[in-house]
């Protein structure tokens, strides 16, 4: 469409110049009339004398017939270039016509476009996002933390990975029905994503389980005091519908590179670390420190 689109507007620039040409052509041909009929005048004004000589009447005569002649030529010429002018306009206008419709077309298209792009970014937020929560959805954050080890490695920063369940998340499933145990889960959310900074990455991994990606962590005691903040945060009462709970949860931590040095290793040693954290009265666990007293 953009091709024809560039074939019409030339089309319209040669119709332009072709119709500067008869338009020049037309002007000249009126310059030739007015001279004639200047030259008619000066015959007229000759043969109206008297006495004029025989000699000087038939060049005037001669003259006068000339100048018709050429006259009645530029009549028909300047009859040609109108007709050939109507027809270049006619033309003109059915290609503005037609230039006209192309970029509607060509706005349509573009809307079209915008439409469809805004429909495949919607469709890729909605398969990177949890529904239930609006967390970031399992995928989103394995490319996130991917992303960010890249970052890691490259600047030598550390990573912490915190893997946090829920306490007996189906009791209160069985008691409270589901509808509550999904207010639990948006609850948790909103507190785990108002605990993180905003560079961040909170998500929602499966079930009653989330996930924290910490960046540029200078010291492993840093991530463990947000990690005991974050459960001090989660355990305040809320009340669901008349219904207060005070919700348990366990997290455990895997520092990049000393707990592992890949996305798999990390989620690994910090789901052990957070099965070691439910039988704490923290309820926080680093894994390597989980190691050093197994070890011990």
């Amino acid at each position: 469409m953009k091709s024809k689109s560039k074939d019409l507007n030339k089309n319209v620039s040669a119709k332009k110049a072709s119709l500067g040409r008869l338009i020049k052509k037309n002007e000249n041909i009126k310059r030739t009339v007015k001279k004639a009929a200047s030259k008619l005048t000066m015959v007229n004004e000759v043969l109206k004398q008297e006495k004029v000589p025989v000699q000087v009447m038939n060049q005037a005569l001669t003259q006068n017939e000339n100048v018709e002649q050429k006259v009645a030529k530029a009549a028909i010429d300047l009859n040609l270039v109108n007709v050939k002018l109507a027809d270049e306009m006619a033309e003109r206008i059915v290609i503005e016509s037609e230039l006209a419709n192309t970029k509607a077309d060509l706005a349509e298209a573009r809307d079209d476009l915008s439409e469809a792009q805004v429909k495949t970014e919607e469709a890729q937020q909605i398969a990177l996002q949890d529904a239930l929560t609006g967390l970031p959805n399992r995928l989103s954050f394995e490319q996130g933390l991917d992303h960010g080890l890249i970052q890691a490695k490259r600047h030598g920063w550390g990573l912490a990975v915190l893997f946090l369940d829920i306490d007996k998340f189906k009791s209160i499933n069985d008691i409270y029905g589901h509808d509550l145990g999904d207010q639990v889960l948006q609850m948790v959310a909103k507190r785990l994503k108002s605990s993180v900074r905003d560079e961040d990455l909170v998500s929602r991994w499966g079930g009653d389980e989330f996930v924290c990606l910490l960046f540029q962590v200078e010291q492993e005691a840093d991530a463990t005091r947000l990690a005991e903040k974050i459960t001090n945060r989660i355990a305040e009462a809320c009340e669901f519908n008349g219904t207060t709970l005070s919700i348990k949860a366990s997290i455990g931590i895997a520092i990049y590179p000393a707990d592992g040095e890949t996305a798999d290793i990390l989620f690994k040693n910090a789901d052990a670390a957070m099965y070691k954290a439910k039988g704490t009265k923290k309820r926080v666990v680093l894994f390597r420190k989980s190691r050093e007293r197994k070890t011990g």
